[in-house]
């Protein structure tokens, strides 16, 4: 539990450059848009496509369908309570901000705090990897229900070719393709630790790919530090962390429970499932269009309850058995 909250609070000290970046003007109003232009287009894409050709196959993808499986259920569940939440509950609120409520509910932070997480338990690089192959259902998620969730645009057939082009799925799209091909070719993963070969999925995804937490960090921080704080307080905030942190998580856990799940495949899901506000959704409302302010209020609150909800949630799935 202590090894979760230190991982957390790693987050929070990120954030807080951010803070004071944003505070004390050391860059342009419009740097954060544009930082998030790069990792939307450049530091997540090379993270996400790295991780998937540094430890898997194609054959071990196909076996382990049960990761992207699992982490569309957890996706579709929160929409669902989003839904019933926007349709019943925040209807007088202003379009974007019942748009901003559905896509927090729906998306949370499955892939970067997950990975810093698992990454400092017994599970190490291998639960980095299958956190990763479950970002092939989520980020395909991401950018199909959840930017139609968060946009209001309809995803259509003719706009969706432009839609799965996108830098993050056509990363990952990208990597599933060339383990197609290797198997073909008969490609293993020894050929890939070739010293040219290795070395350029090292960078790949220490480099590129390693600046995707802290950049979504500071873009977050930035925006945080132009919040009023009033907006953290509001009654949409605290039913916003409620769903998010404490109703969608309990349904999945319990879920979870009853499925018969390998132990590391159930510490995933669960950690997942238990992940606050997805901070990405900072740079999207940045790109995008969106309540700003509302998402990143969103962001600090769930990050702050996540610090006791996530170690109770844990200890909860690795306690309870049926």
């Amino acid at each position: 539990m202590l090894d979760t909250a230190i991982q957390i609070l790693a987050i929070f000290s990120m954030i807080g450059v951010g803070v004071v970046a944003g505070k004390w003007k050391w860059f342009p109003e419009d740097f954060s848009t544009h930082l998030s232009k790069l990792l939307l287009r450049v530091f997540y894409p090379s993270l996400l496509f790295s991780a998937i050709l540094r430890n898997y196959t194609l054959s071990a993808i196909l076996k382990n369908m049960v990761l992207p499986l699992g982490a569309a259920g957890i996706i579709v569940m929160g929409w669902s309570v989003g839904w019933v939440a926007k349709r019943y509950f925040v209807r007088h609120f202003r379009a974007p901000t019942r748009r901003a409520f559905h896509f927090s509910c729906t998306m949370n932070n499955y892939s970067f705090l997950p990975i810093m997480i698992i990454s400092g338990t017994a599970l190490g690089e291998k639960g980095v990897a299958m956190v990763a192959l479950t970002t092939i259902a989520s980020d395909t998620l991401m950018w199909t229900l959840g930017f139609r969730t968060f946009t209001g645009s309809k995803v259509r057939l003719r706009t969706l070719p432009a839609l799965l082009l996108r830098p993050p799925i056509l990363a990952l799209f990208s990597a599933i393709c060339a383990l197609f091909i290797f198997h073909f070719l008969g490609i293993t993963q020894e050929s890939l630790r070739i010293l040219p070969v290795r070395v350029a999925l090292d960078t790949l995804y220490k480099y590129l790919g390693g600046a995707t937490i802290p950049t979504s960090a500071i873009v977050c921080g930035m925006r945080l530090a132009q919040l009023d704080i009033r907006g953290l307080f509001s009654s949409l905030q605290l039913a916003v962390a409620g769903c998010r942190m404490i109703l969608i998580p309990a349904l999945i856990i319990t879920i979870l429970c009853f499925l018969p799940l390998s132990g590391e495949e159930r510490t995933v899901f669960g950690i997942i499932a238990l992940m606050p506000g997805a901070m990405v959704g900072v740079s999207m409302a940045e790109v995008y269009g969106g309540d700003v302010p509302f998402i990143s209020a969103m962001i600090l609150n769930t990050h702050v309850l996540c610090l006791v909800t996530v170690p109770i949630g844990l200890w909860v799935l690795n306690t309870v058995t049926v």
